[in-house]
């Protein structure tokens, strides 16, 4: 729990913010997470933001726009789904595509009715969710219906 008391009380972006990458949104409340992340992201060029609460995750979300969210479930103050329905509802980021993390059992009907592009299980195969984020940031030029992708454990 030490990383708690590191933490910047702000959330900030990792890197500057550039139109020409596109923008990444991380909300999970642990550091493991993030770093992993960050470091399978980096081959993707994005620019990443993260957040440890969904309070946070959806102020930077409204101030950046993202092109995509990836939002864990278990948030100390709301949950990733909650959230998830909770950005969906505002019209400034109806496009943008939503990944729901969860290391519990998936529910793809919670993540279809809070409107999430698609849900991912941990633990997962790194090229597996590098395919789906990829998918994700080519498809949002496309407003499909919103029925959630599966990565299943170990797939």
């Amino acid at each position: 729990m030490g990383y708690l008391l590191a933490r910047m009380t702000s959330p900030t972006p990792l890197h500057p913010i550039s139109p020409r990458s596109p923008c990444v949104l991380v909300v999970d409340d642990d550091e493991y997470v993030h770093g992993a992340l960050e470091a399978a992201l980096r081959g993707l060029r994005v620019h990443l933001l993260t957040a440890h609460t969904a309070a946070e995750g959806e102020a930077l979300a409204l101030q950046y726009r993202p092109l995509l969210a990836i939002v864990d479930v278990g948030l100390p103050d709301r949950d990733g789904y909650r959230l998830t329905a909770d950005m969906r509802s505002c019209q400034t980021l109806a496009s943008m595509r939503i990944l729901i993390l969860t290391g519990q059992s998936p529910d793809e009907r919670a993540a279809r009715n809070a409107g999430a592009n698609g849900l991912v299980q941990k633990p997962f195969r790194l090229h597996h969710f590098l395919d789906l984020v990829r998918e994700q940031l080519g498809n949002r030029d496309h407003e499909e219906a919103r029925l959630p992708a599966i990565l299943a454990r170990g797939a």
